[in-house]
Parts: C-alpha cells; sequence; structure tokens
C-alpha cells in the first residue's frame, strides 16, 4: 500500500472517531460497502468494520484475506464465517455497550439478529455518519476523479464520430464502451444513455434499440468508474441541420447551467446553485419541462452527497465535486440535458470534465 493511501485511511479513521464521539455511542459497526472502501481501503466484495475509540477492525472472508491483508493497514484483520457471530463475539469481546450503526444499509432482519446475539447492547441506529466525511474529497480522491473525468471526455470524441442518421442507439453506446474500456476504464459508472428523438424526453433514457434520425437531438449521458471513483457528463448533440427550436432550447439549457455555475462556491447553500438553473428555465416559459433536480455529488457512488435539490439548506465547502446538470425535457419531442463535474475551489469551480458546449450537428 502506498504512504498516501496509508495517510489517507489514518486521516479517515481519525475524523471518524470525531464524529462517533458525538453520536455518544462506543462503536461503529460499518456495513455499507462503499464506506468500507473509504475507510479502509479494501475493494472486496464482503466487509464489515467496526471502530471504537482506540481500535478498528475489518471483518471478511477467506475469499479476501490476502487482499485484505496487501489493502488494509492499521485496522485488525479477521477472517470470519457467519457474520452475525462474528461481529457479536467481538462486539463483546471490547465491551460495547453502545452499538451505533449505519441504519440506511441495515435490513430489518439483520437488525433483529443483532439484537438477539446481543441482548445487552443498545443498538443505535445513524445516519450519514460516514457519508459526511465522504462529501469533502481530500487531494488523493481529487485526482481519481480527474482521472476519471479525463477519460470520459475522450468517449464524447467517440460518440461526435459514431452518432449519425440510422445509427442504432445500441450499438453506438456499445463502441463508445469499449473504447473507453480499452483506454482504462475499469467499467461504468451506470448504463449508458443515448436517447434520441423523442426518447430524449426521457432523463435516464438509457440506449435503446431506435435507429438514430436526421433532425433529432440526441442526449449522451456516460460515466467510467477507474480506481474506485465514478465521472459524469452529459451533452446534447443535433443529427443534421440544427432548426430554430433545436437553437433556443439548447441555449436555454446551456445558459441555466452557465447561471448554476456561477453560483458554485464555498459558502452558497447547494438550494441556490438549483435556483440559479431553475429560475432560468421558468424565465424562459420552460419551467414545467424541469423536474429532477440541479445535480449530485460524485465519488466512490455515482450519486453521493450533497444533492443541487430545489431547498437544500446544505452549505458547499472546498474539496466537493458535483455535477451541474440542467435539463429541458418536452414529451413527444425530445430533450436536451447539459452535464458537468465541478470541483468547489476557494475562489469558485474548476470543471473536471471539459467537453466543448457549443451545439455540435452530426
Amino acid at each position: 500500500m502506498a504512504a498516501s493511501v496509508r495517510t489517507e485511511s489514518k486521516a479517515r479513521l481519525k475524523a471518524l472517531r470525531g464524529a462517533l464521539a458525538k453520536e455518544k455511542a462506543d462503536a461503529l459497526l460499518v456495513t455499507d460497502l462503499k464506506n468500507a472502501r473509504y475507510l479502509t481501503g479494501f475493494t472486496g466484495s464482503n466487509a464489515f468494520v467496526i471502530v471504537t475509540e482506540s481500535k478498528a477492525f475489518l471483518l471478511t472472508d477467506s475469499r479476501y484475506a490476502t487482499q485484505a491483508s496487501l489493502e488494509v493497514k492499521g485496522y485488525g484483520i479477521k477472517i470470519i464465517t457467519k457474520a452475525i457471530d462474528a461481529i457479536a463475539g467481538l462486539v463483546a469481546s471490547l465491551k460495547i455497550k453502545t452499538l451505533a450503526f449505519e441504519a440506511a444499509n441495515v435490513t430489518c432482519s439483520t437488525h433483529s439478529k443483532l439484537g438477539e446475539a446481543l441482548p445487552k447492547v443498545k443498538l443505535k441506529p445513524t445516519t450519514g455518519i460516514v457519508g459526511r466525511l465522504r462529501v469533502k474529497k481530500d487531494s488523493g480522491e481529487i485526482e481519481r476523479l480527474r482521472a476519471s473525468a479525463r477519460l470520459l471526455d475522450t468517449g464524447y470524441r467517440d460518440a461526435m464520430r459514431l452518432i449519425r442518421p440510422g445509427v442504432v442507439e445500441r450499438d453506438a453506446a456499445l463502441s463508445i464502451e469499449m473504447a473507453l474500456r480499452r483506454r482504462g476504464a475499469d467499467g461504468l459508472a451506470f448504463d449508458t444513455i443515448i436517447a434520441s428523438g423523442p426518447r430524449g424526453a426521457l432523463p435516464h433514457g438509457k440506449a435503446s434499440h431506435k435507429l438514430i434520425k436526421k433532425g433529432e437531438f440526441v442526449v449522451v449521458d456516460m460515466g467510467v468508474l477507474m480506481d474506485g471513483y465514478n465521472s459524469d457528463e452529459t451533452r446534447t448533440f443535433v443529427v443534421g441541420k440544427a432548426t430554430v427550436r433545436h437553437k433556443e432550447i439548447y441555449g436555454i439549457v446551456k445558459g441555466a447551467q452557465a447561471k448554476a455555475l456561477e453560483a458554485v462556491k464555498p459558502g452558497i447553500k447547494a438550494g441556490a446553485v438549483d435556483a440559479a438553473a431553475r429560475d432560468h428555465i421558468k424565465k424562459a416559459g420552460y419551467g414545467k419541462y424541469f423536474g429532477h433536480g440541479t445535480g449530485h455529488g460524485v465519488g466512490l457512488d455515482i450519486h453521493e452527497g450533497p444533492s443541487i435539490a430545489p431547498g437544500n439548506e446544505e452549505i458547499l465547502e472546498e474539496g466537493m465535486v458535483l455535477t451541474v446538470e440542467p435539463g429541458i425535457y418536452m414529451p413527444g419531442w425530445g430533450g436536451v440535458r447539459i452535464e458537468d463535474m465541478a470541483l468547489v475551489t476557494k475562489g469558485g469551480y474548476e470543471l473536471l470534465t471539459n467537453t466543448g458546449k457549443d451545439l455540435i450537428a452530426l
């Protein structure tokens, strides 16, 4: 494990212990795999983490014994067979009286089994205790997100080459995805969206068997996964010559994104960024065609905090990475969305995705 990764793990563990103290719990049981990875660096598919004021443990099964020993430092590693029994045994040995757990990631069944195995331990539900730490990215995370975004930009060069009249949406998506994998993507952040013509009114219209036709908008929303970190970007193209209506709708969305990006800076409420985009679209007369939030955080998860949504009081901080993605979706006709990833900096923001945003006719 590189020294920088060990330093990240140590700093995160310290921050978690500070947050745990405020919860008035003796320990935290982490069951969310992304949260476990964030804390420990472990990339396996079976992991539980238990953290106390002075000790920390990673629990996994025998498939990952060697992997855990290579990836995880600063945690006691325990190879287990039955998770509930192992967790209960460790909690008992540590003399834990109050065990906090991730309420959003523990099923009713698991909670019941833990209660039966630990009758004298208070189980305390918590929400977002690790997620709040993940919202601000450290330097290592930012570099991983930059790399993921740089690779994703190359996919849009492929899209501009491949999208033509008569091409099937799924065929274009597959070709782009294969090229991205060859260039180093570990996988996709989500199913590629290529939505042409009326399908562009579907915000999550993943690539279908539809033929792309001349005179249509084509919404392309893609993301890749690199070293655990996601990227997310959307561009909208027109096939053939753009009409007056194409130019009007596209210009409104482009202007809305510019307004929202201007609002991005430390100390601003997330909801204010959403309002900047939403108000611009409303003033242009298309407010009813923009229903979703303006953006979301990006990191180990493709959707994480902060939520750039109406009324969100969360304050933006330097080091957050978020998307800004307003859109207009008109049923029966089509849609436009423009999305970029932005890093919140001391003086404002820095774009991590950099595909051009002028309306391009293919």
